[in-house]
């Protein structure tokens, strides 16, 4: 088995969570209400899951994705994160979250801001650009004529690697759509934002985003 850890228990963390332990992984999840608000969902999950903390679910995965509001994007785990790849499932909503100049006014993608609060971890795009009740509803067999694509952007190789053969694993064919940079492709209001493609077609509208005269979501 593979420990995966999971910071955010909400709708996204819960459905990558059932998947994860379908397959075969090992789950710790973190919340900031504490291990006590996981019971229930622990419970469902199996022997499998185990209901911790932020910090708990950071030191317990190989792996960590944090499916939390970017307003508490900054309160991670920092120390328990170094070293771990950091699977941002993330979404930067101004209304909700609050304004960031970075994000605002030097047009940064939002991972790559991610990457900069936690320059001691590996951060790797992936899982935000689905609706949350799509994840169970969607996951298919390698084989399956209808596989959904999931695009992953990443700076560093090996962990890209590493997230692809996740979202394969999990039912999904991973689209690498290059850097974190190049992540601002499945934003939302992206043309690959909230699809429901097969991996050549989600590469296909993510390219429609390089011919764009302005990109609003940058």
């Amino acid at each position: 088995m593979t420990d995966l850890g999971i910071i955010g228990a909400g709708h996204i963390g819960a459905a990558i969570a059932r998947l994860a332990i379908g397959a075969g992984y090992t789950v710790t999840l973190g919340s900031r209400r504490g291990p006590d608000s996981l019971g229930p969902l622990a419970s469902e999950l199996g022997a499998n899951a185990t209901p911790g903390t932020p910090a708990d679910a950071a030191a317990a995965g190989d792996m960590v994705v944090v499916a939390v509001p970017f307003s508490a994007i900054g309160d991670l785990p920092r120390e328990e994160l170094a070293g771990k790849i950091l699977i941002d499932a993330t979404n930067y909503v101004p209304w909700r979250d609050g304004t960031i100049d970075a994000l605002e006014k030097d047009h940064t993608a939002t991972s790559a801001y991610v990457q900069d609060l936690y320059p001691d971890s590996q951060v790797v795009k992936a899982f935000n650009h689905i609706v949350w009740s799509d994840i169970p509803a969607d996951a298919r067999p390698a084989e399956a004529a209808d596989r959904r694509g999931i695009a992953i952007a990443g700076d560093h190789i090996e962990s890209v690697e590493t997230v692809a053969a996740l979202v394969d694993r999990l039912g999904f064919d991973p689209v690498n759509i290059g850097t974190l940079d190049e992540s601002w492709r499945i934003q939302i209001n992206s043309p690959g934002w909230i699809t429901n493609d097969r991996a050549v077609e989600l590469a296909a509208k993510i390219r429609e985003a390089d011919t764009w005269h302005s990109h609003p979501i940058r």
